[in-house]
């Protein structure tokens, strides 16, 4: 679990160390591998510090800097809920969207569900159910009840049900599944689910 700085003095001294890290790598090697996952931090520290101007400017440089990058679940769901916070109700549709996929247990979590482990195929320990217990206590206690409300507008409405009904069966049929262009279709059927939030 991260240990995350309790000020705002603190929190800004930890993102301008993260950033001046990605930086040097960058002009060290002319790429960032960032074995650390400090890009998908710098989004929790940013959500928790509550600068969105700052937040902004990072979120257009992650996207630049790493345009194919999967992302992490937490990351994923501190950009959703940053993006709603500053106003930017569609592309946080779609981020909520992202991080619903990348770990079916996140937001019914924070929404206060039951949670149940799902009888299907996780592609990493990222989607597993054990990474609820790494979630950061500071992200938790930041959540209100508006972004509550909020995500519970949509992970309950037709289009995130249908979206996610699909993904677990074809997480399930993958379960076991033998042969390479067999789950090629099939992931590429997940991997495509998210343009239904568009």
């Amino acid at each position: 679990m991260t240990d995350f700085p309790v000020t705002d003095k603190g929190l800004k001294q930890r993102i301008s160390s993260y950033r001046r890290s990605l930086t040097k790598e960058k002009q060290t090697h002319n790429y960032i591998s960032d074995g650390y996952g400090k890009r998908y931090l710098l989004f929790c520290l940013y959500f928790l510090l509550g600068d969105h101007k700052k937040a902004q400017d990072y979120f257009d440089w992650y996207e630049k800097e790493f345009s194919d990058d999967v992302g992490d679940p937490i990351q994923l769901f501190c950009w959703a809920i940053s993006l709603f916070r500053m106003g930017e109700e569609g592309k946080a549709r779609y981020k909520l969207a992202e991080s619903m996929l990348s770990n079916l247990y996140v937001i019914p979590f924070f929404l206060g569900h039951e949670i149940k482990k799902y009888d299907m195929w996780h592609s990493s320990n990222y989607d597993e159910i054990d990474y609820l217990d790494y979630l950061p206590p500071q992200i938790i206690d930041t959540i209100d009840d508006n972004d509550r409300n909020w995500m519970a507008g949509y992970y309950d409405s037709f289009i995130f049900q249908r979206i996610r009904k699909r993904y677990i069966e074809i997480y399930h049929d993958l379960d076991g599944l033998k042969g390479v262009e067999a789950r090629s279709v099939l992931l590429a059927e997940a991997a495509g689910l998210l343009d239904l939030i568009q």
